[in-house]
């Protein structure tokens, strides 16, 4: 049915593609169509694949000729104005004779052009390898590319640049579903938490003046009910505030700016001066490097980690808690660590303690709702980083968390 209803294959499409053999333009391609003149197109198609070897020695086909020439990737070559020189394929309607000297930005959809535009301005000015994702102009058979920007250089003189371009349509697609997807889900969660919070509000206040005007006339069993009834609206309220903080990492995010980590580790040691002083805990702060960060979330993660060594402290024992950092300036990134010597648990365990609602403990031995690291790994993540921990029970756990210092441009 679909053969049946494709517009026919014309003469004018045979024509252009014969020509396309006789200047040897790489990998022609003709539309096959419906029609009596589609099978002819077909063949030649097949013959266009035939002559694309068939010139090759034994030799050359294991050489940089065969890797350029037969490469299912589009590969091209440019100056300085962004002028094509060379490439190994036909632009599907052109040929190669037309489209050389034709500048690049013109193939590129108007969507994408400026993203292209700078990244290829960046590889000029500094020598250095970019990369980029863009949507072609014309058909070429894909929706969406990978673009590989690469200097062409004389000596130290860059005179141009290269371009590789590889079909990422299906995995951007699957993207583009996760991300809607994604987005439904925190868009439910957030609506959820927050349409539970007046009925809850309601229970605990009934609950608070039954507890007030009516506690004499009630048995002990009565008030036990209204004490567990209390406790569970409270652990339920601290619930939904945990999966609203969880669900606002991507719905309230903020964009990125220069920050100085150590400042913000600061202020959190600040907040968190009256649970340091009650446990007598003792803090050491190296010194943290300034990064392109959204400063709440860096501050939330801060948070959320040394709250935790606070929390599962050792008893008897003095908390011991570390914050510090070591740069990679080549690879741009940055290691910042946070260490205590509280209880610890058994590495095994290390991929659960940053799923949503995973504890490793009972509820009456440690208060919490088991989102605080989930929290922490969201943020990171959100940030192009990672985060891990080591740990080893009865003596301590060393959380990993690894971030760029520049975030890359954002699409």
């Amino acid at each position: 049915m679909c053969a049946a209803s494709a517009p026919e294959t014309t003469v004018a499409e045979l024509r252009q593609m014969v020509a396309k053999l006789v200047a040897r333009d790489p990998h022609a391609q003709c539309r096959v169509g419906s029609g009596p003149l589609a099978p002819l197109a077909a063949e030649l198609n097949h013959l266009s694949a035939h002559l694309a070897t068939s010139h090759m020695n034994a030799d050359e086909a294991f050489g940089i000729r065969a890797l350029v020439e037969q490469s299912p990737n589009i590969m091209f070559t440019c100056d300085l104005e962004a002028r094509l020189r060379y490439v190994n394929f036909t632009v599907p309607g052109q040929g190669i004779s037309e489209v050389l000297g034709t500048s690049l930005y013109q193939w590129i959809h108007p969507d994408t052009v400026e993203v292209a535009r700078g990244v290829i301005q960046k590889v000029i000015s500094t020598g250095e390898i970019g990369g980029y994702e863009a949507r072609p102009l014309i058909d070429t058979g894909a929706e969406w590319f990978a673009a590989r920007v690469a200097p062409i250089k004389t000596g130290q003189q860059v005179i141009g640049f290269t371009v590789i371009l590889t079909d990422i349509t299906e995995l951007k697609r699957i993207q583009l579903r996760l991300e809607q997807s994604n987005r439904e889900l925190e868009s439910f969660a957030y609506v959820a938490s927050h349409d539970l919070q007046e009925p809850l509000r309601k229970i605990q206040t009934f609950g608070e003046r039954l507890k007030t005007t009516a506690s004499a006339a009630l048995s002990p069993e009565g008030r036990d009910y209204i004490e567990r009834m209390q406790n569970a609206a409270g652990r339920m309220r601290r619930l939904i505030d945990d999966l609203l903080s969880f669900s606002r990492v991507s719905s309230n995010a903020q964009p990125f700016a220069q920050l100085n980590l150590t400042v913000v580790a600061r202020e959190v040691l600040g907040d968190l001066e009256t649970r340091i002083e009650q446990t007598g805990a003792q803090i050491s702060l190296g010194e943290l490097p300034t990064l392109e960060a959204d400063a709440m979330q860096m501050r939330q993660l801060l948070q959320n980690l040394v709250g935790n060594a606070l929390k599962f402290r050792r008893e008897g024992v003095t908390p011991v808690i570390s914050l510090s950092c070591t740069v990679d300036a080549q690879a741009q990134r940055c290691e910042l660590v946070v260490q205590d010597n509280g209880i610890g648990f058994e590495q095994k365990y290390v991929d659960r303690i940053f799923n949503v609602f995973q504890r490793l403990h009972g509820r009456g031995q440690y208060e919490g709702t088991g989102i605080g690291l989930a929290i922490c790994r969201k943020i990171v993540e959100r940030h192009n980083g990672s985060i891990g921990a080591l740990s080893t029970p009865g003596e301590g756990t060393r959380f990993n968390v690894t971030l760029p210092l520049k975030q890359p441009t954002r699409r």
